[in-house]
């Protein structure tokens, strides 16, 4: 996926379709990401005087290892972007996330390889149980802590009689 400014020039003011798969092989260093299925790319270029605009939709499968459990899951992502390759930015520039600066050759794939990093989730599982512990923790739920609040320790209990004494005397 990847033109010449001057093969892109001779469809100035006009737009180019995009159908393209690609296999990436690194896509990223997070241990949590076995691999990446083919990446399916469409879209269309839109050819402007200095700018290429490119609407791109980009679907791909992600595995990865479950969050709770290490076993290999498979994350769909599905990615509507709209990029601007500019000729007359620089990398200098303070641009905007989705412009780019474009000098000799348009090259979509790192450009693409950077959507997909950027929407791969942090933390997936397919376990709907919820949470109840681990080791040397527990979930406790409002009801159970209200009631560990109300309970007192039975060594205390003849303090707490004096707590009540106290309370009496201030009416």
């Amino acid at each position: 996926m990847r033109w010449s400014l001057t093969q892109l020039k001779k469809f100035n003011q006009d737009s180019i379709a995009v159908n393209e798969k690609v296999q990436f092989k690194e896509m990223t260093d997070r241990k949590d990401v076995t691999s990446v299925d083919e990446v399916s790319v469409e879209g269309v270029l839109h050819v402007r005087n200095r700018q290429i605009m490119a609407d791109l939709t980009i679907e791909t499968v992600v595995n990865m290892l479950d969050s709770r459990t290490s076993e290999d899951i498979q994350v769909p992502l599905h990615i509507e972007a709209e990029e601007i390759f500019d000729e007359d930015a620089e990398e200098a520039d303070d641009l905007a996330e989705n412009v780019h600066p474009v000098t000799h050759t348009l090259d979509l794939e790192p450009v693409i390889k950077e959507l997909i990093i950027v929407n791969i989730p942090f933390v997936i599982t397919k376990s709907d149980e919820p949470l109840s512990g681990g080791k040397e923790w527990s979930v406790t739920d409002e009801e159970s802590l209200e009631n560990e609040r109300t309970s007192v320790d039975p060594r205390l209990s003849k303090l707490k009689s004096l707590l009540d004494d106290s309370d009496n005397k201030e009416e």
